[in-house]
């Protein structure tokens, strides 16, 4: 099994070191730096650690190998894929670890559907220099499940997420909403608690109202609880925006918390579910969905 990557920047040169442990060997790579008065160094010394010999273009990878890797930043992404088109063949697996966006990932796809490879959008959900060829991936396409078949034996975890080009990718960049947002809120909200002198307590009056609930039911409970309540909580913000004002803290994530939940207020939800509550948190949603 020939194994090449287009781009060897960090993701490659992981994955590849990984595999390389794995016993597998005999990798190609090509990097637009190879030759960079600067960053070919760089370059050159992560191949030599992971073994992998370097060539000339990307043509002359995508030719060669039987699982091919697109690792170059999200820009370049498609003017690879259009670069090696005519390179690719019918059961050729193609894999597209870039972080782009779910359109650029079909439209990867629009482009090279027709050649009868397998493309797969591979979303990666952990931490490179940590597990290496092991690191989460999340996989569509209508390659997904070659990929799985044929780089899982090789200790990669790739879970499947159906044959749509782009749904893995909407995964990860959905994801990283929650993630990247929460932690933001997270430190506006330890600033103003140290500010105050009160961070012990305030760490273990949320822990008390979260450890050991599942995920799931924080959904529910904070999606539904806000939906009804938008009004009274936007109003409470307004204080909290004020106290880290007061403390000469940006109140940036507490700001857009506050125009989100004012957003809610035209959807009525306290009248609508006076006599019940909302079923779960996707019942907030679609109505937000069907009205919006």
């Amino acid at each position: 099994m020939n194994i090449g990557f287009i781009g060897y920047g960090e993701a490659a040169f992981n994955i590849s070191l990984g595999l390389g442990q794995e016993g597998l060997s005999g990798i190609r790579a090509t990097d637009a730096m190879m030759d960079h008065p600067v960053m070919r160094v760089q370059v050159r010394d992560r191949a030599g650690q992971a073994g992998v010999a370097l060539v000339s273009s990307a043509a002359e990878v995508a030719q060669w190998a039987d699982v091919l890797f697109a690792a170059v930043p999200s820009s370049f992404t498609l003017d690879v894929c259009r670069e090696v088109k005519d390179c690719l063949r019918p059961g050729q697996l193609y894999i597209d670890v870039s972080a782009s966006t779910p359109a650029t990932k079909e439209a990867i796809w629009d482009l090279i559907g027709g050649t009868g490879v397998l493309f797969v959008d591979a979303a990666m959900l952990g931490s490179l220099p940590k597990d290496k060829h092991r690191v989460p991936i999340t996989a569509s396409g209508n390659g997904a499940s070659k990929f799985r078949e044929v780089m899982a034996p090789h200790g990669m975890e790739i879970t499947l997420a159906g044959e749509k080009a782009g749904a893995a990718s909407a995964i990860k960049l959905v994801r990283s909403i929650f993630m990247k947002g929460i932690a933001s809120l997270m430190i506006e909200m330890l600033q103003a608690a140290d500010a105050y002198g009160v961070s012990d307590e305030v760490v273990s009056s949320i822990s008390k109202s979260m450890d050991g609930i599942p995920f799931t039911s924080h959904l529910d409970r904070l999606v539904t609880g806000s939906a009804l309540h938008c009004t009274r909580r936007a109003a409470e913000l307004k204080g909290s925006i004020a106290m880290l004002s007061e403390a000469e803290l940006s109140p940036e994530m507490t700001t857009a918390a506050k125009h989100r939940l004012e957003a809610l207020e035209p959807y009525e939800f306290a009248k609508k579910y006076v006599e019940k509550k909302p079923g779960g948190w996707q019942e907030i949603i679609q109505a937000i969905r069907v009205n919006g």
